[in-house]
């Protein structure tokens, strides 16, 4: 099968290669078209794009090996994050609309804009950590693969990954990320659907999974929502973790930003969380599943290509693996390119050159979509737990950024002076925890957010109040946010 496979992936790779260059004229000139599309996504780009960066290979392959060794109610690990959203959706999106903003930096800096807004380098270092570990987790869920299926070296197959993602990443920015988004979403939610259906089938189907379950007396692996934690574990885990997305990713801004109406905005976020939310239910299932084929005797990382290359027939094995690819590069392609705008506009076009050209802006965006995907790569060679590389870039993004993003809402006495210092503090701890000076745990993490904010409300406290304009430029009960309508146009 390894031939054939082979042959699939490299046709897979043309593909996304030729969607991608169909792109690059529109951008070539253009950084609002390279970074932002021209503000003109239509709405079935913009579910599209969500679905394939969410739905990504590392929550995929994370989530099956979680729920293989731990039940059902792993589901919400993953799941946590976008039931967030939903709340980010309805109480924080129409706002963001209103002040058309394309990134967390910038919203910041609004609030914080003292010492000409250099509050945007601790937002971005905080930012950057969360898309550097995201595409090192997709890089280590694709080398897991490619590792298995070919027998090669797993830093050269996860080095073979740096090299195409970057490679189509950089040739045609956001254009270029969405349009292969709509080819690698349908791939992907198909492939997945095929993969459990075909595990239920050669497990003997529902009644038989049950029967090993009820045999070794692990009933609770088929329960959803046996989390397996106390309450007051959850509640940790929602605010260590689950607050991050009351803010959401800074992909999440983009696209919001990118888009061609304030509906489109709307639903085409919210749409794409539902359904979200739906599917990441299939592999929790799959996982579980997987156990009772194998008979729980399978490495967890290993349990989905194991199934795939020894026991089902191999033209619908190579399309499950291409759609497992596919997943993979649609998330790792869209935080690469992300880290790029971040530097590019809110580091190079706010400190070192206000003047950039935007063929300038575009080979710094590229650049750094380049040095992304280096660090995305040496987090996946030293690291081997995919999901614990996804807590710890969310729990040292939280430390970091979510006190000050809070604040910008709903405080009038955080300060510039007090918010830069609270998250210096925040990345010191953060420092601390990627030496291993401090374990990144869920009470580490909650303790260094409660430092942050302590340190900022102290110092804003103790020093002069921003100024009434400032403080109501984002402020939540604000006046210029009176007459939002979810879903109306024209504000």
């Amino acid at each position: 099968m390894n031939t054939f496979s082979l042959y699939g992936v490299i046709l897979y790779v043309i593909i996304l290669f030729l969607l991608s260059a169909f792109c690059i004229k529109k951008v070539l000139n253009s950084y609002e078209e390279y970074s932002h599309c021209g503000r003109s996504l239509s709405i079935s780009f913009i579910i599209f794009t969500y679905l394939a960066t969410w739905i990504g290979g590392g929550t995929i392959v994370g989530l099956v090996g979680k729920t293989y060794g731990g039940g059902a109610g792993q589901y919400w690990i993953i799941a946590i994050s976008f039931v967030m959203q939903l709340f980010y959706a309805f109480i924080f999106l129409p706002r963001i609309r209103v002040l058309r903003q394309s990134s967390i930096a910038g919203f910041l800096a609004m609030r914080y804009p003292d010492y000409g807004q250099i509050i945007r380098l601790p937002i971005t270092i905080g930012i950057l950590i969360r898309n550097v570990t995201m595409t090192g987790m997709q890089f280590g869920a694709l080398g897991y693969m490619i590792t298995y299926i070919f027998g090669i070296n797993s830093n050269l197959s996860v080095l073979l990954i740096f090299l195409i993602i970057t490679t189509y990443t950089v040739l045609s920015g956001l254009w270029g990320v969405v349009v292969t988004d709509i080819f690698q979403g349908i791939l992907q939610t198909a492939g997945i659907i095929l993969l459990v259906i075909l595990t239920i089938k050669l497990s003997g189907g529902i009644n038989q999974i049950y029967q090993f379950y009820e045999s070794t007396n692990n009933e609770y692996f088929l329960n959803i929502l046996n989390f397996q934690k106390s309450t007051t574990d959850l509640i940790k885990y929602i605010l260590a973790f689950g607050i991050f997305f009351f803010m959401s990713d800074q992909t999440d801004w983009e696209r919001i930003y990118s888009s061609k109406t304030n509906k489109t905005a709307f639903w085409g976020f919210l749409i794409p969380l539902i359904v979200t939310l739906i599917l990441l239910i299939l592999p929790s299932y799959l996982g579980v599943f997987q156990r009772a084929f194998s008979l729980g005797q399978t490495e967890s990382q290993f349990i989905i290509y194991k199934f795939v290359f020894e026991n089902i027939d191999i033209k619908m094995g190579i399309f499950v693996l291409i759609g497992l690819i596919a997943a993979i590069m649609s998330s790792a392609d869209s935080f690469m390119l992300t880290s790029g705008i971040i530097f590019s506009n809110d580091i190079i076009k706010r400190f070192i050159n206000q003047n950039a050209s935007d063929k300038e802006l575009i080979f710094w965006t590229r650049a750094f979509i380049l040095l992304t995907g280096a660090m995305g790569f040496a987090f996946a060679i030293n690291i081997s737990d995919i999901i614990y590389i996804w807590l710890t870039g969310i729990g040292m993004a939280s430390i970091i950024v979510v006190p000050a993003y809070l604040l910008a809402w709903f405080s009038k006495i955080a300060n510039s002076i007090g918010c830069i210092c609270g998250m210096g503090i925040g990345i010191i701890y953060c420092i601390l925890i990627t030496i291993g000076m401090i374990t990144a745990n869920v009470d580490q993490i909650l303790i260094g957010m409660l430092i942050n904010l302590i340190v900022t409300m102290i110092i804003s406290f103790f020093t002069s109040r921003p100024l009434q304009n400032t403080i109501y430029e984002t402020y939540y009960w604000s006046s210029k946010f009176e007459n939002i309508h979810i879903i109306k146009d024209s504000y």
